[in-house]
């Protein structure tokens, strides 16, 4: 799991660059993988699910300590990921708008 824009420094309300960061990395992800099974013989494949939304984060357990972060924006993406096409990144539609207008394709 991967997120962007969780606090002041990294959110931008509005150019949105957290989020473009976010898709940039998903595509570099892609990009490793596919160099990944060119130089390994293997054919690993990923699915990748991105949702923009509010979230809870907090950190939890006593002896070993982890930082998460809850919602359904959490769910959503990885309902996506579970149900997505490997090889390809899955993307909500209000997400979709704020990148197409940033000129994703």
């Amino acid at each position: 799991m991967a997120a962007s824009g969780l606090n002041a420094s990294t959110y931008d309300r509005e150019g949105r660059s957290h989020i473009a960061a976010l898709a940039d990395y998903a595509m570099h992800l892609m990009e490793q993988m596919k160099y990944i099974n060119e130089h390994s013989f293997n054919n690993f494949q990923m699915k990748i699910g991105l949702n923009m939304g509010p979230v809870v984060a907090g950190v939890i357990g006593a002896r070993k300590p982890q930082y998460d972060i809850w919602g359904n924006t959490v769910n959503v993406s990885s309902r996506m990921d579970s149900t997505g096409v490997p090889d390809r990144i899955q993307v909500t539609s209000d997400l979709y708008q704020v990148l197409a207008a940033k000129g994703y394709v």
